[in-house]
């Protein structure tokens, strides 16, 4: 099962950010805000984040082209990863396809991330498995 966001948030809707990525994944500014979007639809382990740049462009206030650079920044990380899909080709229009993003730590037992996230924290290159497809 999948939760697929819109283009734009919901009136009231809202980007929680959690102390550990700050302190632990270190992270900051935009790499932040982009990696808790995707920690929240995926945190369960099995939800992906599914939409076109336009959900991240809203949050951040930055144009297409720098959330692409962001979500490429973090999947060098291994903080993310991917899986594209081949959605289609609409008449004369090339084929496009959509990701489903999740976070990296969601895939693991709960029983283990905290562990993970404190050898993170120690030195990060520390890699998570790289998942993407």
């Amino acid at each position: 099962m999948k939760t697929t966001s819109t283009n734009k948030p919901n009136k009231g809707s809202y980007v929680v950010l959690q102390d550990w990525m700050i302190e632990k994944l270190r992270l900051s500014g935009l790499e932040l805000i982009v990696y808790a979007i995707i920690y929240g639809f995926s945190q369960n382990g099995l939800n992906c984040f599914t939409s076109t740049t336009r959900y991240l462009t809203f949050w951040t206030g930055k144009t297409k082209e720098t959330c692409l650079k962001i979500l490429k920044s973090l999947r060098q990380k291994n903080l993310i990863a991917r899986k594209k899909k081949h959605v289609a080709k609409i008449g004369s229009k090339p084929t496009y396809y959509l990701c489903d993003y999740w976070a990296t730590i969601t895939r693991f037992p709960e029983e283990s991330q905290e562990r993970i996230l404190n050898d993170w924290s120690k030195n990060s290159t520390v890699l998570f498995p790289q998942t993407d497809e």
